[in-house]
């Protein structure tokens, strides 16, 4: 299976560009360093709200499952809801309230929240998710959902008005974890979104959409989940991080999402503050390495590039010290991550291992572009300090429209990679979907199954500590630091949530005191 685009989009973020342009209007204060959780609390009711994010240009779309900016992913998540959401990183029911497992885990019944109304006053039925995950798996999509790795939904069934029937293709002990996570918006039975406007059951509907340039999103009082603070939601779609900083220190937005490391030390007019997502919601930042191919089928000279990389001078050069160095593994912070302190950097082992794996003796690609902030500086740094343990690399810089070439990536030696505090099971699944980015390794595989199946929480737990044993010891990701998550906002700003990526907060809740 190549590379879901869209899902990759979502569990990394998509951000370009370095650099700050201030034109503020009034008198700027340096900056003190980003906070969390600064701002109130709570919103009032009424007035609207503006945020700006990186745009997908022409490419948006109000398809919950045919884009893949940021901004198409905030607009999604507010105007469309989920089965099931995640809530730092663990389920919470949404239109959905509870899964039954079947026996063996090769099926599973969920159970809707009644009396949830669609924008059009229509209710919300069985017949609405069935419709939506065959929308959603249809072969001729370009983004299938991943959700049909797992689950068969042409043999899903509908048991009763708030039930349906779903067997899955393999065992899987906790479905709510992957209803919730890939994620699978529901849309109405019949939708197609042909035109510039949708129907969903989120808490704001489509008042007008142009396609990589705004948004205008007015509240749904008819909203399951109450009503939410702002009368008129607006997202603009700016590409350029330069643009999105200025867009809030001009009025023309109220807030910034994923702002580069390098605003948190500019100074801002009095009104301003930079945020951060917290401690909980970093991302990680690194690499994978294909293990498909030479040297990185050896587990030698795996570990060589780990004990070569310098973690905190990455952090202090690419992150700005907005972060700590990261240990290899996935997912911090998430439910079942393992917490374990990073490989010391040790260059006379790595060269050994490097000897000993014959990993000198041809040139390594590592594939590389600024689709985060950072990508390029350090993955060129990387590459100096490869250099150091007798390693011939060589830095392929390609555009982010390129990046994700399937045929490219599987030539690579290895590849910049990003995440946020994901699931366990969705990021080794994403991984595992590409064999260019799973980890081929027998015992990670069967711990992996095991954690799939699984259906009892301690059983689960265990399966999950085997599979980041063998990621620790022999894996193909090499996670140099957990960068903070940076906003830019006016203090008035109150109410945003991260719910399933601090990159894409869920504005559902936000608004102005």
């Amino acid at each position: 299976m190549s590379i879901n685009r869209r899902v990759v989009l979502r569990t990394a973020g998509l951000a370009a560009g370095a650099g700050i342009l201030l034109n503020a209007c009034s008198a700027a204060t340096p900056t003190t360093g980003p906070g969390e959780n600064t701002g109130p609390a709570v919103p009032r009711q009424g007035g609207a709200l503006g945020a700006v994010f990186t745009g997908g240009g022409a490419a948006e779309s109000l398809d919950p499952f045919g884009s893949g900016s940021p901004a198409d992913f905030v607009r999604g998540d507010v105007v469309f809801d989920s089965l099931f959401t995640l809530r730092r990183g663990r389920v919470a029911p949404a239109l959905a309230t509870a899964v039954e497992v079947g026996p063996g885990a090769t099926s599973f019944v969920v159970r809707l929240r009644e009396g949830v109304k669609w924008h059009d006053g229509s209710f919300f039925t069985a017949d609405d998710v069935i419709y939506s995950f065959r929308f959603m798996s249809s072969p001729d999509r370009a983004y299938l959902s991943q959700l049909s790795a797992y689950f068969d939904f042409d043999k899903a069934q509908i048991r009763d008005r708030f039930a349906v029937v779903v067997p899955t293709r393999q065992p899987v002990g906790d479905p709510a974890l992957f209803l919730a996570a890939f994620p699978g918006k529901m849309v109405k039975n019949g939708a197609t979104f042909t035109g510039a406007t949708a129907i969903g059951t989120g808490a704001y509907q489509v008042e007008a959409f142009k396609a990589g340039r705004e948004s205008r999103l007015k509240r749904f009082d008819g909203h399951w989940a109450g009503k939410a603070p702002a009368d008129e939601l607006v997202l603009l779609s700016l590409s350029d991080p330069r643009a999105r900083v200025n867009a809030v220190v001009t009025g023309q937005a109220d807030y910034a999402g994923d702002i580069p490391f390098a605003m948190g030390k500019s100074s801002l007019p009095e009104d301003f503050e930079i945020r951060t997502a917290g401690e909980t919601n970093r991302t990680a930042y690194g690499w994978v390495l294909n293990t498909t191919i030479k040297p990185f089928d050896d587990p030698r000279a795996r570990k060589a590039v780990r004990l070569a990389v310098a973690r905190q001078e990455l952090v202090n050069a690419v992150l700005l010290g907005y972060g700590t160095p990261g240990n290899d593994l996935l997912c911090a912070e998430s439910e079942h991550f393992m917490s374990r302190a990073p490989l010391a950097r040790d260059v006379d082992q790595a060269r050994g291992l490097v000897k000993e794996s014959g990993a000198d003796v041809a040139e390594i690609v590592i594939r590389t572009a600024e689709w985060e902030v950072g990508y390029n500086a350090s993955t060129q740094l990387l590459a100096e300090q490869l250099k150091e343990i007798g390693l011939k690399i060589r830095v392929d810089i390609v555009s982010p429209q390129e990046f994700l070439e399937p045929s490219a990536v599987a030539a690579a030696n290895g590849i910049a990679f990003s995440s946020g505090a994901v699931p366990l099971a969705v990021m080794y699944g994403r991984l595992g979907a590409d064999p260019s980015l799973a980890l081929n390794d027998d015992g990670f595989t069967a711990a992996f199954r095991k954690a799939i199946a699984s259906a009892d929480k301690a059983e689960r737990a265990k399966a999950w500590d085997e599979v980041q044993e063998v990621m620790f010891d022999r894996g193909n990701t090499v996670v140099w630091g957990q960068a903070d998550v940076l906003s830019l906002a006016r203090k008035t700003v109150a109410g945003i949530e991260v719910r399933d990526q601090a990159k894409y907060p869920y504005l559902g809740k936000a608004g102005l005191v």
